[in-house]
């Protein structure tokens, strides 16, 4: 297979010029706004903690969390490894507080519980 060229600064040009006038045309939908990451984080936080108080409140995120992924996914997104991330911290938070020992410190529960799935 031959190996593909690179577009033209005329090609990329021409081709902006076809979607503006398909969006305008209301063929193609407007481009989506960037998301603040940052400001979203710090905003569901503080949402998060101003809401969520309660024991029960945690039966929501498993709801919501069961609306993001499930076992007959056509394609995993890197948001839902984010989530089956989380799951599995928080297995393996239960699992180590179930065989704690004495003695054990907060670097051994970040080097064998929390490291090893964040470098997945």
């Amino acid at each position: 297979m031959p190996k593909k060229k690179r577009m033209t600064q005329r090609e990329k040009d021409e081709r902006a010029a076809i979607k503006k006038r398909l969006q305008e045309d209301g063929v193609l939908p407007p481009d989506k706004p960037r998301l603040n990451r940052k400001k979203f984080v710090t905003d569901t936080l503080n949402e998060w903690n101003a809401e969520m108080t309660r024991y029960e409140d945690y039966l929501y995120l498993r709801d919501a969390i069961g609306c993001l992924i499930g076992p007959d996914l056509p394609s995993i997104s890197l948001e839902q490894v984010g989530v089956a991330k989380v799951m599995k911290i928080a297995i393996e938070l239960k699992r180590y507080g179930q065989k704690k020992r004495d003695g054990e410190t907060v670097e051994s529960l970040v080097d064998d519980v929390l490291l090893p799935i964040i470098k997945l």
